[in-house]
């Protein structure tokens, strides 16, 4: 069978199994199994696939229609550019959280530019990092900067170093295991704190698509008090961890804005949250800073 052949047959059963983007995925498996680029499934298109390759992409074909995430199959998820390597262990990073990112380099650029931060004050910490897709992201984006990045699980600690060696951030960010709830951060050392906690409330579990719910930690998707336990539990973490002035930003749920908006303002360190929305209009992140 011809690989152009070959593409449309397997978009076509991945359509049936009712996989999301199926032409999408078959172009990705087969530059998985064939180490094509993205011209080269079209330069040759009427390449004869062997045997051998015919089988190693009806497998992965298969997992893929069987509701294995595109990401676990392949090992990794491209990010804010880079490409990182998840695990069943840590969340697949979603394009909406690099809103995140643009939004704490703004505020990284605004901290620098006021001339209140020195090189040794230069420090952030990404609580709950996972695969470290926000923290080793902000550790490239920012050279002279120097990170934090905790997680809770163990396995996912070990894949956020892996992935800081492998983009070159090492030098730049440690990795530990910490809990949300008591984070082990020195008071006032952080100039910028930035987390994606758990938000999704648990009622809300039927929402969640079937794919996520049957392959990512539920520890990283899932949290009390309606979703907003683990996001007050940050909140509380960076009224004492961030340096006067300091910047705090929050991904959370596309209805819990205002909530957002309340727990940062019972806090009275926290000045002038403001909630800022996606690509798809959805109220996604909030930004807040420790009063002077």
């Amino acid at each position: 069978m011809k690989l152009r052949q070959y593409l449309a047959e397997s978009a076509q059963k991945m359509t049936k199994a009712g996989v999301d983007s199926p032409r999408l995925c078959a172009h990705v498996l087969v530059r998985q199994v064939l180490g094509l680029d993205r011209i080269g499934c079209v330069t040759q298109a009427d390449r004869q696939l062997s045997a051998s390759e015919m089988e190693a992409l009806d497998a992965l074909v298969a997992r893929r229609a069987a509701g294995e995430p595109l990401a676990h199959i392949t090992g990794s998820r491209e990010f804010y550019g880079r490409d990182f390597r998840v695990t069943p262990h840590t969340l697949i990073p979603r394009p909406e959280t690099e809103l995140l990112i643009d939004k704490a380099l703004e505020a990284a650029a605004k901290l620098e530019s006021g001339g209140r931060l020195t090189e040794r004050g230069l420090h952030f910490a990404d609580l709950g990092t996972g695969s470290g897709c926000i923290g080793i992201t902000l550790a490239m984006e920012l050279p002279r900067w120097r990170g934090l990045l905790m997680d809770i699980s163990s396995e996912a600690v070990k894949t956020a170093w892996h992935n800081a060696r492998t983009l070159g951030a090492q030098a730049s960010v440690v990795c530990i295991e910490g809990d949300l709830y008591r984070p082990p951060l020195t008071p006032g050392a952080y100039a910028l704190l930035a987390s994606n906690p758990p938000y999704i409330a648990e009622d809300e579990r039927l929402m969640v698509m079937p794919e996520v719910l049957a392959h990512e930690p539920h520890g990283a998707l899932f949290s009390p008090a309606g979703g907003l336990a683990h996001l007050e539990a940050v909140i509380t973490a960076a009224a004492s961890a961030l340096a006067p002035g300091g910047c705090l930003l929050l991904e959370h749920g596309a209805a819990q804005g205002a909530e957002t908006r309340r727990l940062l303002r019972a806090h009275s360190l926290f000045e002038a949250p403001v909630t800022h929305r996606d690509m798809a209009g959805l109220e996604r992140c909030t930004v807040a800073y420790r009063a002077h």
